[in-house]
């Protein structure tokens, strides 16, 4: 299977080219902005750009893991979440109707206004912020674009080895070895899931060719921040370093409302994930299990 990664820089796109490499799948990845050896150049902005790029490869599935993930800067730039979010991967699915290529979106549940998580994918989506909205329409946009024969997986609170280290556990470790407080909020529950399950998972769906909406997560629909956080900083007690600094260390968890986010946060937006473990069981990697992170430090 010919499969192009579309954001292969970021922490999913990463990992989703590293599991079709592990499969023996013939696989390409892009980047925008940040560069990693291996990867092509393409920004989907560029349509003829886009279009070459999908002719010369001529992919069986195209997977879109890019697109702007900060919820804040989404909240104070609308039109650009929208493009980014919604009329890029619908475009970009348009196009890979004219070649037959299927179609990868992955979207999050985030999607959900969190007031009764955790939540299905049969569940009705109700956003609460400019990035929840553009993700919706990104996930309609998507599906109407390929008749409904695109695969969307919902993802939440993800995690693992990645060149940029954005992710919360890279945070945590910062913080601790440089003796910073930390402020997490106290009120938001979702699962901590590692982006090598995400993969995994994928992949999975890809090789059944399977459709439509999936919840993809790892255990602890309702784990707060301050649960996660705690788990983090129990894999970390492996180095002897960090565990003389996590003695010392002090963390401050405070309500979402005392934070004053630009954009305002669904608090309980844990994923049921039934569906996936049922077609495709996997013993999910817990988030206090930080071995990938070590091996990238």
């Amino acid at each position: 299977m010919r499969v192009l990664v579309v954001g292969g820089s970021g922490l999913v796109g990463s990992h989703i080219l590293a599991e079709a490499e592990r499969r023996g799948h013939h696989v390409v990845g892009t980047y925008r902005s940040f560069v990693l050896p291996g990867l092509r150049r393409l920004d989907l902005d560029d349509e003829a750009a886009t279009a070459a790029v999908l002719q010369e490869i001529r992919p069986d599935w195209v997977v879109h893991a890019a697109g702007w993930t900060w919820v804040d800067g989404c909240e104070t730039d609308p039109a650009r979440a929208m493009r980014e979010n919604a009329a890029q991967p619908a475009r970009l699915a348009e196009l890979c109707g004219e070649i037959g290529a299927r179609f990868v979106y992955f979207s999050t549940t985030y999607v959900f206004d969190g007031t009764a998580g955790p939540y299905r994918e049969t569940d009705s989506p109700s956003p609460i912020n400019v990035y929840s909205r553009s993700k919706l329409a990104g996930e309609r946009g998507v599906l109407e674009a390929t008749r409904g024969s695109a695969l969307v997986p919902r993802i939440i609170c993800v995690w693992g080895r990645e060149a940029q280290q954005k992710n919360f556990a890279y945070q945590v470790m910062r913080a601790v070895g440089a003796g910073q407080t930390l402020k997490i909020p106290s009120d938001q529950e979702g699962n901590p899931t590692w982006a090598g399950d995400i993969a995994a998972w994928t992949l999975d769906l890809l090789e059944a060719g399977e459709c439509g909406i999936w919840h993809l997560a790892g255990e602890g629909a309702r784990m707060t921040r301050e649960g996660w956080l705690c788990a983090i900083l129990r894999g970390l007690e492996a180095d002897a370093d960090l565990a003389t600094r996590i003695s010392r260390w002090r963390y401050e968890a405070v309500p979402t409302s005392v934070l004053a986010q630009p954009a305002p946060r669904p608090l309980r937006v844990g994923a049921v994930t039934e569906r996936i473990q049922s077609q495709f069981p996997r013993v999910a990697r817990l988030p206090d299990d930080l071995s990938v992170l070590r091996q990238a430090r």
